[in-house]
């Protein structure tokens, strides 16, 4: 028997976080886990080939509540303004992605990223996203230099 999980909305009305922060039509208020991956998959994939604008304005929610430090505030814009910049001279590795959910229902994408920057070097990132079907309602940005460590098997 196999058991189908839907991430969902309140009431497919405009008062839920999927209408009132913007989603793009390109999205869906309600997906399986296996739509959710395939969504954080292709805007990570359009992240890697450099296509910032485009990855945030097919998948994230215009007012996308963020709590990255080194960017200044919420929504797609801000995002996209710090991002295109800092992206054009790293390069990044997706090394893994999950889409999973919580005892509470909250479904979370997890990506683990390696990041070779020629301004700040090597470094690591786990980017978190809630999502509400298909669509990127709120992130979380974890990101460390690589440094020396006594740990063979540290960071990657």
């Amino acid at each position: 028997m196999a058991l189908l999980i839907l991430s969902t909305v309140a009431e497919p009305g405009k008062t839920s976080e999927y209408y009132s922060l913007g989603c793009p039509k390109s999205t869906k208020p309600q997906a399986s886990q296996k739509e959710q991956l395939e969504a954080i998959t292709n805007f990570n994939n359009l992240l890697v080939q450099k296509q910032i604008a485009t990855a945030y304005n097919t998948y994230a929610a215009t007012n996308f509540i963020q709590h990255a430090a080194r960017i200044p505030g919420n929504g797609t814009a801000l995002a996209i303004n710090y991002l295109v910049p800092t992206l054009a001279t790293t390069t990044i590795t997706i090394l893994d992605v999950w889409v999973g959910t919580n005892a509470q229902g909250v479904t979370k994408s997890t990506t683990y990223i390696k990041g070779d920057s020629q301004v700040r070097g090597l470094g690591v990132i786990v980017d978190i996203w809630r999502m509400i079907g298909t669509c990127l309602v709120e992130s979380w940005e974890i990101g460390v230099p690589v440094t020396d460590s006594t740990n063979p098997i540290a960071y990657f």
